[in-house]
């Protein structure tokens, strides 16, 4: 039986043996994607003559239906499959190439997402950001929608001296479009469950009996964006912030749920570190690696209309990381201190 990286060879070897005719000619590539939060995920690439963008195929969940038992012709055939449905390039792609060397022609396409800053220490240095207390807000091209969702391409440093302008340039593009392209929305976790029992066949009527309103300052709001995706940075929009801060009467605490929303309640609903313990609580066991943001709580004030953490300092957090990167030197010290025999 094959272990990853073998398999990982396999399906560049063989899997031309898998596609039609037509694209028995391609070149085919394993690619080392760096995800979110330092995870690097293997996708293979197969790149028809004379095309500019070829899909990466992540080999990742194919490898499990493998290991679990799955035939390997059979799991090949699935890999094929997908590749061929993702080979015809979208008209909004065919020329991306083109595009991504003219400013002028990607400003208005710029949208932000937000990462944890400590860890994507690799990812960042990469790439145009701007730090945010203990997250780092990144910046992509929409490159095309449809139904599978909104492909993007991540602006790297590289890119940014291409076109000749500075962060501060592109974070204020994004800070513009990704409003517009991205519509922020702020839901109850009431009208979520509504929502989610409706689509199921429950009868409005008795999921509003189920799920009946509470006071604004002891309800969950979630927020995020029109696609779900990346919806997290919208909690930097501090005039969202303020309607909602107006309307329950109280600052807000925010919960970083994932990478995609986050939660807003009341300053009514608990301590900072109470809180905080619950956000640490469901990364730990309910949230992806690649997706988890922060374990920290962040306070929204509604009088000054600023963000900062609530349940530390930034202060205190490059203490601890610092304490974090000695003890691992330390620790490596002594794993490779030389022992000297008598």
């Amino acid at each position: 039986m094959f272990n990853f990286e073998d398999f990982c060879d396999y399906v560049q070897m063989s899997i031309k043996d898998h596609l039609p005719v037509e694209q028995q000619d391609a070149k085919v590539t394993i690619n080392n994607v760096m995800k979110n939060n330092g995870l690097t995920l293997h996708g293979v690439v197969v790149h028809p003559e004379g095309q500019c963008v070829a899909p990466t195929i992540y080999l990742e969940g194919f490898f499990k239906q493998y290991e679990g038992g799955a035939d390997l012709d059979s799991v090949m055939d699935k890999i094929a499959g997908t590749i061929s449905e993702h080979l015809n390039t979208p008209e909004e792609f065919s020329d991306v190439a083109q595009m991504y060397s003219n400013y002028d022609a990607v400003k208005d396409k710029i949208v932000m997402a937000v990462v944890n800053t400590a860890k994507n220490r690799e990812l960042l240095s990469q790439v145009p950001h701007t730090e945010r207390e203990d997250l780092s807000l990144i910046y992509k091209v929409v490159v095309g929608t449809g139904a599978d969702g909104i492909g993007s391409i991540t602006i790297r440093n590289e890119h940014m001296e291409q076109w000749g302008v500075t962060v501060d340039e592109i974070h204020e593009m994004a800070m513009k479009n990704t409003k517009e392209i991205l519509p922020v929305t702020v839901q109850t976790m009431t009208e979520v469950m509504r929502e989610m029992f409706g689509s199921d066949g429950m009868p409005e009527e008795m999921a509003a009996m189920m799920f009946s309103d509470m006071p604004l300052n002891q309800q969950m709001f979630i927020i995020s964006n029109k696609s779900k995706v990346n919806g997290a940075a919208s909690m930097f929009y501090e005039d969202t912030l303020s309607e909602l801060a107006d309307k329950i009467g109280t600052s807000l605490y925010i919960l970083p749920s994932s990478v995609h929303e986050v939660i807003a309640v009341s300053t009514d609903m608990g301590t900072p570190e109470a809180l905080a313990g619950m956000v640490r609580e469901v990364n730990g066991g309910q949230v992806a690696p690649e997706e988890q943001l922060s374990d920290h709580v962040y306070k929204f004030d509604a009088k000054a209309k600023i963000i900062s953490l609530a349940d530390t300092t930034m202060e205190q957090l490059k203490v601890s990381e610092s304490n974090v990167n000695y003890e691992a030197t330390q620790a490596a010290g002594e794993v490779n201190r030389p022992r000297h025999r008598r």
